[in-house]
Order: C-alpha cells, then structure tokens, then sequence
C-alpha cells in the first residue's frame, strides 16, 4: 500500500500535464475557444481514472494477484505510462510533430 502512495503525486502531475497540454493545443494551436464544461468533464474523467486505479491496486494488493504478475505496484505504474503517453503525444502535437505508423499485413 505504500507504493501505491507513493506514487500518487506521480499519477497526478501526469494527468495534470494531459489536461495543460490539451488545453494548449486546442486553444492555442486549433483556436477553441474555452469550454468550462468540457474542462469539468476532463476533470472528472481523470478523477475517476486515477481513484480506479487506485482501488485496483488496492484490490490486487489484498487479493495478491503476484502469482500471475499483476501487482498494486505495476498497476499504478501502467497508469503512469499510459498518461505519460498521452502527454507526449500532446506535446508532439503542440510542437507540430506527426506521427504515422506502418504496419504490414503479415496474413496472405
């Protein structure tokens, strides 16, 4: 339970940094206006993701799911990356990166 703790801060600067970067890139960059409710509602969603995956680090922490690898530990950290993922996609886009991907059909 201490891990998970720990990284709280972590969990929240990055869903912080996604809502910053959001919200630059699309005032400032795509020239939105700025929308109170869809900022609310941003709010609330990364609320929700954070306290969910909060409770399931919980949840595996009394569980101890360690046996088929899922740990309180690596579930905070998963949320970590996913939202640190999505702050440099934002960033790439504010900086006017693209990003394409290619992928070959390996089935005939």
């Amino acid at each position: 339970m201490n891990q998970i703790i720990t990284y709280l801060p972590v969990l929240a600067i990055v869903m912080a940094i996604n809502i910053a970067l959001g919200m630059y890139y699309q005032i400032g960059k795509q020239n939105f206006k700025f929308d109170k409710a869809k900022f609310i509602n941003g709010i609330i969603k990364a609320a929700i993701l954070g306290l969910s995956a909060v409770g399931l680090a919980y949840c595996f922490d009394v569980v101890d799911l360690t046996s088929i690898g899922i740990t309180p530990l690596l579930v905070i950290q998963t949320a970590i990356i996913t939202y640190a993922g999505k702050d440099l996609i934002n960033f790439g886009k504010i900086l006017g990166v693209t990003i394409s991907s290619s992928h070959k059909n390996i089935n005939n």
